[in-house]
């Protein structure tokens, strides 16, 4: 669904990120985003792939997951309007570090790394709120995981009893898995 100038206009005047910018920056900000829809589940972006842009959820919500194995991801967290996706891979060119799917109908602003290095290049000052923008994002991220790092040397004991139940619940899994094969039956020594 394409968003006509001034239904683009509304969706920026709700997003917190976008708030306080001039009419001259609403207007730039028109010229390097586009917008796009996601259905739930669909990917918006795959751990691992080239990072070419980045995205601002302007409605819904995104679930964030990381790749374990092809068959299995563990959720990271969940997102939604006025969050950045994709910040990191926008500065450093790497690929994704995670996945983020649509949980429910999605609404993004996207831009791409070349549109966003004309505008910094150019000396624009939208381009360094932006920036400013991703550092508070990243910023918050490292904080939370230093919380989180804390949390878990903090308690040495207490993590070493989570991660022993988690091995647990992992050799259970196995052992359901194979309780289906008699070891009896089979010829181990190849004879």
């Amino acid at each position: 669904m394409e968003l006509s100038v001034e239904q683009l206009l509304e969706v920026i005047d709700t997003v917190p990120i976008f708030q306080g910018l001039t009419e001259r920056e609403k207007n730039t900000l028109l010229a390097i985003v586009r917008t796009q829809e996601y259905l739930p589940s669909e990917e918006l972006c795959r751990e691992g792939d080239r990072g070419f842009s980045l995205f601002i959820i302007c409605r819904g919500t995104v679930s964030i997951y990381k790749e374990i194995n092809e068959d299995v991801r563990e959720l990271l967290g969940e997102s939604g309007m006025g969050s950045m996706i994709g910040q990191v891979s926008l500065i450093d060119g790497k690929p994704r570090s995670a996945t983020v799917t649509a949980k429910t109908r999605v609404m993004t602003l996207e831009c791409t790394r070349d549109d966003f290095e004309r505008l910094f290049n150019a000396g624009s000052p939208f381009a360094f709120k932006i920036l400013d923008q991703i550092s508070i994002h990243l910023v918050a991220r490292i904080r939370n995981a230093n919380k989180q790092l804390y949390s878990l040397y903090s308690r040495p004991t207490e993590t070493l009893m989570k991660l022993h139940a988690l091995c647990m619940n992992i050799q259970r899994s196995i052992s359901d898995t194979h309780d289906s094969i008699d070891i009896s039956d089979m010829d181990l020594d190849g004879k």
